[in-house]
């Protein structure tokens, strides 16, 4: 309950207040679709998901809204752009202005939800990230557990998977795009001298290996909240390889299993997320791994560059 003399939380950014905040460039972005609609809406109307997001801006643009469910919705372009790729004119905030956003409402102290711009956003402030690790003893059949302490995250979210989105999240007011600080370059021993020029493989190797359990209830979740596009890159494996690529997508634990160490409750939308098999592998080329938001401004900013 609210005490009297407490304010009611106004959140006092000029985003806020306008679809186009001043400062914010104006870009033009490429609006991802999940496949046409089933045949009953029409040939020309298309399925897509951040059904919270595209179902208000892809109107103010002429589009016709056929349907909305819980994941996904239903539209229809406008009559001069019949067929994908759709892209859009929006303003977006740059990572600077994302980042000085962080700092503010660190400073300020209080997690909200709103909207910046034309797109919802929320700031959760220093959210516990404790782990409870559970397993049963081999020996004795018990259940017992153990509590990972972990520092208080705060975060910043702008936009919706499916659509745009940027995410900066740190501790104790020190934020980083993704919320992972940094690494240093690793760097790599030579696997073979020059002089070494014969390889030899197949030769049969006992191994004893240990494997973490995956839980296909959490993938289903996972893939029903985002869809089966990478988050990094955007690529649907049926739009590029057709039939064949039907329903696949790698699921990614944006914190390791390994470093977990043991059984822990999976939350399918914070902690999973689908990327492709090339952003999958780039993404753990770094420990801790790099986040589809990195990856995904990585890709952005090499595109200007070329």
């Amino acid at each position: 309950m609210e005490r009297k003399d407490q304010k009611m939380f106004e959140l006092d950014e000029p985003a806020a207040r306008s679809h186009t905040p001043a400062g914010w460039p104006i870009q033009v972005i490429e609006i991802q679709t999940s496949g046409k609609a089933p045949k009953k809406y029409g040939p020309t109307t298309y399925r897509f998901g951040a059904p919270m997001t595209l179902s208000v801006i892809l109107p103010r643009r002429g589009w016709t809204l056929v349907k909305k469910t819980k994941n996904y919705i239903y539209l229809t372009p406008p009559a001069d752009q019949i067929a994908p790729p759709f892209q859009i004119s929006i303003a977006v905030p740059t990572p600077a202005q994302c980042l000085e956003l962080a700092f503010r409402n660190y400073a300020r102290g209080q997690s909200w939800m709103g909207q910046l711009g034309e797109w919802p956003a929320w700031y959760l402030h220093e959210r516990n990230t404790d782990m409870q690790e559970m397993w049963r003893d081999p020996a004795t059949g018990d259940l017992a557990s153990r509590l990972h302490k972990n520092p208080p995250e705060s975060s910043l979210s702008i936009g919706e998977w499916g659509a745009w989105n940027f995410r900066v999240a740190g501790v104790a007011g020190k934020f980083s795009l993704g919320g992972l600080a940094p690494s240093a370059d690793v760097s790599h021993e030579k696997s073979a001298s020059a002089a070494d020029s014969t390889f030899l493989e197949g030769a049969f190797l006992a191994v004893e290996l240990t494997v973490h359990e995956r839980n296909a209830s959490a993938r289903r979740l996972c893939i029903e909240h985002y869809g089966l596009n990478c988050q990094a890159c955007g690529m649907s494996y049926e739009d590029k390889y057709g039939a064949i690529g039907a329903e696949l997508i790698h699921v990614h634990h944006v914190t390791p299993l390994a470093a977990i160490g043991g059984e822990y409750r999976v939350d399918p939308v914070r902690d999973l997320i689908p990327l492709c098999a090339s952003c999958h592998q780039l993404a753990h080329r770094r420990s801790p791994p790099y986040s589809a938001a990195e990856i995904k401004y990585a890709i952005e900013q090499h595109a200007i560059r070329s």
